[in-house]
């Protein structure tokens, strides 16, 4: 049985940073996912492909929890920066 999950992201301008600090995870030996990332425009999309719902869970959970991270870092950052300016 394999188990797809699809998610689309609207980041705004973190698109591009949140992709790019997200590549290295995808290179990590998950031998039972599969996961992709790519963007149009300012949409982030991630597709993960499983064979068994557990390992499924566990991929999304650990994707969805690095997205928000990224995406919270970046606006924290974001208002450190403008607050200097």
């Amino acid at each position: 049985m394999t188990v797809f999950a699809e998610f689309e992201f609207e980041l705004g301008g973190n698109t591009g940073i949140v992709y790019e600090s997200l590549l290295p995870e995808l290179d990590g030996g998950h031998q039972r996912t599969k996961t992709q990332l790519r963007i149009e425009g300012e949409i982030l999309f991630l597709k993960v492909e499983s064979s068994d719902f557990v390992s499924m869970r566990a991929a999304v959970n650990g994707w969805l929890r690095l997205v928000k991270i990224v995406d919270d870092m970046c606006s924290i950052s974001g208002n450190a920066v403008s607050r200097c300016v």
